[in-house]
């Protein structure tokens, strides 16, 4: 049967998916872009690089359906997820050579309910560390942590629910205490490393998954109140943890530009922390920051051990007593 003169061509159904995908990306990019806002256009800011390269496969798919303009448009979407990420990649490239003792971190989320503990710590017994932070510590995981005899200086709030927090030292800690920024019951440790001839302010992290706005505002509270104590201290700092958002976030910068902290990865490197294994939703939530007389030499994300999170490892020079 012969299509009438005068109507319009009927667009195959690769090319309305591709299309109807492409308005669907638009969308999310627009709510990625309102995140200053706030809750709920902030769950969406994190996933840039994820929008980058989806918008990538559009437009060559666009092409191949012979949607030229459509295909256009991805592109300029692409690039602009992209372009968001190159000059924060290369704004944090830091000193590799300092003068100071090397002291390296470790920090990891283990998940409360794995059971897998013996592929982390057989990972820390090959590559040990000076410092531990450890999220969502549980009994069982307090348990098997006493088999690790190279950290004697030990704080240690073991949980059965997912924020269960931690720090293992091989050096003296001093003042390190359970704090509750956000008053609802969930600790921070905060205090002190003596690391030989540096005395180190340190905090360890959990903030709240921010899928609903109350959560988000105790999260927000938390890096607030973090900045503050980073700011009024003295003396070189490691804040580290599980953050739950990336680098992309503006509550991440806010913390950053409030407390003078800085990152240790590459702000737009791929180095996810959080389902690494699964692109869609791969995210680097967990962050190791420091503050600037600080140098890195070098920071790693980990490998799978049964939990959704990898462990992070920075070796860190700390700065010369004057």
């Amino acid at each position: 049967m012969r299509t009438p003169p005068g109507t319009p061509p009927r667009i195959p159904w690769l090319a309305r998916l591709l299309l109807l995908a492409l308005v669907g990306l638009g969308l999310a990019s627009l709510a990625g872009a309102l995140a200053p806002i706030g809750w709920p256009f902030e769950l969406f800011v994190h996933f840039r690089t994820q929008y980058g390269v989806a918008a990538a496969m559009l437009a060559a798919g666009l092409l191949l359906a012979r949607r030229p303009a459509a295909a256009a448009l991805a592109a300029v979407l692409a690039f602009a997820q992209f372009w968001s990420v190159v000059p924060r990649l290369q704004a944090s490239e830091t000193a590799a050579r300092c003068d100071g003792d090397p002291f390296t971190v470790v920090i990891a989320n283990l998940a409360f309910d794995n059971e897998d503990r013996q592929s982390l710590l057989a990972w820390i017994a090959r590559h040990p560390a000076d410092l531990i932070l450890l999220q969502e510590l549980t009994p069982e995981w307090a348990t098997a942590f006493q088999g690790l005899p190279d950290y004697p200086h030990r704080q240690q709030i073991a949980r059965t629910d997912p924020y269960g927090i931690a720090v293992l030292s091989r050096w003296p800690l001093h003042e390190l205490t359970a704090r509750d920024f956000a008053g609802d019951g969930l600790p921070l440790l905060v205090g002190y490393v003596d690391a030989g001839h540096t005395r180190l302010h340190v905090a360890a992290v959990h903030t709240h998954w921010p899928l609903l706005p109350e959560l988000m505002r105790k999260r927000n509270l938390v890096l607030d109140r973090l900045a503050a104590e980073v700011r009024a201290g003295s003396g070189p700092a490691i804040v580290a943890g599980d953050f739950n958002l990336t680098p992309h976030s503006p509550a991440y910068r806010r913390l950053l530009d409030q407390s003078g902290l800085r990152e240790t990865l590459p702000a737009g490197a791929w180095r996810p922390t959080w389902h690494a294994g699964f692109w869609p939703l791969a995210l680097r939530i967990d962050h190791v920051l420091v503050s600037p007389g600080v140098c890195v030499e070098s920071a790693a994300v980990g490998p799978e051990f049964g939990s959704d999170h990898r462990p992070v490892r920075v070796r860190l020079r700390l700065p010369v007593a004057g």
